[in-house]
């Protein structure tokens, strides 16, 4: 017989801890269950724990969502953790999803508690994933921090929804341009080249440059493009290496439109993962930890980790040491300290998410509306020289003649 520590929940808001002899950790939460307790977790009470990490795996955003939502809902209705991802198990057909469930199912059942089992899955769960559960658990409410979780995260994807939506027609229009200017100098201008071969008069300089890319694309267009896939990897290397990553970002931050755009982003984001830590009971600098590590910016990563290294640590105020920060606005600011003042903090952060995210819906619409015309007249511009260079010559015999 072992000794297992449990904490289960006695009623919608109350939890209780104690200890239980079994011969397994399954037999453990077996017991408590026949008991009409509801195990939020079991473990041996040595500290061990039983299970391997699956680092590799990746399952997609949705898959991950339904997994959350679907687990909240049925933590919920008060049914067993165990069971639970057992009946998640056995409703899904995706390969990679059965094998996460069993894998979590297995390490809960040899009683290893639902946040260590998650982050045995750092590709799929992230630290503030894993630190909202371990929170929850902590007070008996995993069943409400999933929810808030895959609220979270539906409020991210429909902002990602809304920017792909207002990038599709832009970027089909560049994909066409490029494709228009390749078959023109691949195939037509070749062709109109030859006319002029034997012409006595000297070629305009916009003929001869059209002419000299079209040959460099016809005999070499397989070095083009190695040459620019290339560039690509170069440049994907820099954007992942971290002074890279920091140098772009950076300079992101500091362009007109875009810049603000991709700082509300990330506020916006800043502010609900804060809320919602905050107000399932995470102390202020872990919170801070958390919110930090799921900003997309480097830059406003180290910033916002600045203040919880320079001031909340040393005592300070969150507001103090977001006014020290000159990226963080203002507005953000105010709120915060307002918030401080009255005990009220998760309010107003929720208020500062809900403007950030009228900010976006606003970047996302002004960034179309810009964006769009200045592809089509760069296209068209690109086009429009390309036809003039090829008829260029032709006027001028023309009025010669």
């Amino acid at each position: 017989m072992a000794i297992f520590r449990y904490r289960v929940k006695v009623g919608p808001d109350r939890t209780l801890d104690g200890e239980i002899q079994a011969e397994s950790p399954a037999m453990a939460i077996s017991r408590l269950e026949a008991q009409g307790f509801t195990p939020v977790w079991v473990r041996p009470a040595d500290g061990s724990a039983i299970g391997s990490g699956s680092a590799s795996l990746r399952i997609s955003r949705q898959d991950l969502l339904t997994f959350t939502r679907q687990l909240a809902g049925l933590l919920r209705t008060g049914v067993p953790i165990l069971r639970a991802l057992r009946t998640l198990r056995e409703q899904t057909n995706d390969r990679r999803m059965i094998r996460m469930v069993s894998e979590l199912e297995d390490r809960v059942r040899n009683g290893v508690m639902l946040s260590d089992a998650l982050a045995a899955f750092p590709r799929i769960f992230p630290p503030l994933f894993v630190g909202m559960i371990r929170a929850g658990e902590a007070g008996g409410a995993v069943d409400e921090i999933l929810r808030r979780l895959a609220q979270a995260q539906e409020d991210e994807d429909e902002v990602r929804g809304k920017v792909q939506a207002a990038l599709a027609y832009p970027g089909l229009v560049l994909f066409l341009g490029i494709v228009s200017v390749v078959v023109l100098l691949t195939y037509f201008m070749p062709k109109i080249a030859g006319l002029f071969v034997h012409s006595p008069q000297a070629l305009p300089w916009p003929t001869r440059f059209l002419i000299g890319a079209s040959a460099m694309l016809v005999r070499h267009g397989i070095w083009v493009l190695l040459g620019v896939m290339a560039m690509g990897v170069g440049v994907m290397g820099i954007w992942r290496s971290p002074a890279g990553r920091q140098t772009v970002d950076r300079i992101l931050l500091k362009v007109p439109i875009i810049g603000r755009f991709l700082r509300n982003a990330d506020l916006a984001r800043l502010a609900r993962t804060l809320a919602l830590l905050i107000e399932t009971g995470v102390p202020i600098q872990r919170a801070l930890d958390l919110s930090a590590g799921a900003l997309r910016n480097s830059v406003l990563r180290q910033d916002i980790a600045a203040v919880s290294r320079n001031t909340v640590q040393q005592g300070g105020t969150l507001a103090a040491g977001l006014k020290q920060q000159p990226r963080i606005p203002l507005f953000l600011t105010h709120l915060v300290a307002v918030g401080e003042e009255s005990g009220r903090m998760e309010e107003a952060l929720t208020e500062a998410a809900r403007f950030y995210n009228l900010e976006l819906t606003t970047g996302v619409r002004l960034i179309t509306n810009l964006l769009e015309p200045l592809l089509i007249l760069l296209v068209g511009a690109v086009v429009g020289f390309v036809i003039f260079a090829a008829l260029l010559p032709i006027f001028e015999i023309g009025r010669v003649l």
